[in-house]
Order: C-alpha cells, then structure tokens, then sequence
C-alpha cells in the first residue's frame, strides 16, 4: 500500500496558532499530561513495593 501524500502546510494558519499562543497551551496540557502519568506510575510501584514486603 503506497504512503499517501502529506497535506501542504498553510503558514499563516501555523503561524497565527504560534502568536495566538495556541502551542504553548498545546504543551502546557501534554506537560500536565505527562506530570499525572508519571505521578500515577509512581503510585503504583510503590503500591507493588508495599505488596511484595513480607510481614510476619
């Protein structure tokens, strides 16, 4: 199956997301994102630590 053609890139599109601030806000989500991915990771290796700890 043949890689179909990209669509062009309209820059005054980017360009106005760029000065509207749109990106930035783009990051900031995917940076909170990634913040509550790594939190919940953390939670749960230590969830599995506290379960694998023998106890008499």
């Amino acid at each position: 199956m043949a890689a179909t053609k990209p669509k062009p890139v309209d820059a005054r599109s980017v360009e106005y997301k760029l000065m509207d601030g749109h990106y930035d806000r783009m990051l900031a989500d995917f940076e909170a994102q990634i913040a509550d991915a790594a939190a919940t990771l953390r939670r749960a290796y230590e969830a599995m630590k506290a379960e694998n700890t023998l106890q008499s």
